[in-house]
């Protein structure tokens, strides 16, 4: 595929475009200083004013989201990101859409290199096993993951031919057991 035939939105214009449906103007959240108020009020609050906007902008209810707390593949330090998630078997699962972009996220990456992971979601943190889903699981999860929610299958034709990364946050207890 040559650059110019390449759909994916590659600048951070693109992805918000794609992101909130085509209502980029409803997107008032942005970049880092949109990530830090983000992140703040979800410390104090358990509610991502950034998830929210997106929602609305595409026309759907506010999605539950989880604060994740990656190692970081090259650092070695930790890296937040708010992220909404759905609930599937007992596990819980983020996509890594990257907005649709060419590239996975950076905490896919992390996530990659090192598994134990922290989710917090409203006032309370738990240690997690995380991983990319492949292979039969990925597959029995994008198709549950497509009934919960439509953008999951909008994200992943965007994305392609990159595979939309499914990652799996199950609670260590389930992993000891």
């Amino acid at each position: 595929m040559s650059e110019s035939d390449d759909h994916r939105p590659a600048t951070t214009a693109e992805k918000e475009t794609f992101s909130s449906g085509g209502r980029r103007h409803l997107i008032l959240l942005r970049g880092k200083w949109g990530l830090a108020i983000d992140r703040g009020v979800f410390l104090a609050t358990g509610y991502s004013p950034m998830t929210k906007q997106y929602c609305f902008a595409q026309g759907h209810p506010y999605q539950k989201t989880l604060m994740l707390s990656t190692i970081g593949a090259r650092t070695g330090k930790i890296r937040r990101a708010n992220l909404p998630f759905f609930e599937v078997d007992g596990d819980l699962v983020v996509r890594g859409s990257n907005g649709g972009g060419p590239t996975d996220p950076h905490w896919a990456h992390n996530v990659r290199a090192h598994s134990p992971a922290w989710i917090r979601i409203g006032f309370k943190t738990h240690p997690v096993h995380a991983h990319v889903a492949t292979g039969e699981e990925r597959e029995r999860l994008y198709e549950k993951m497509c009934r919960l929610s439509s953008t999951t299958k909008s994200y992943q034709d965007m994305c392609a031919p990159r595979e939309l990364p499914l990652v799996v946050l199950r609670p260590w207890s389930r992993i000891t057991r």
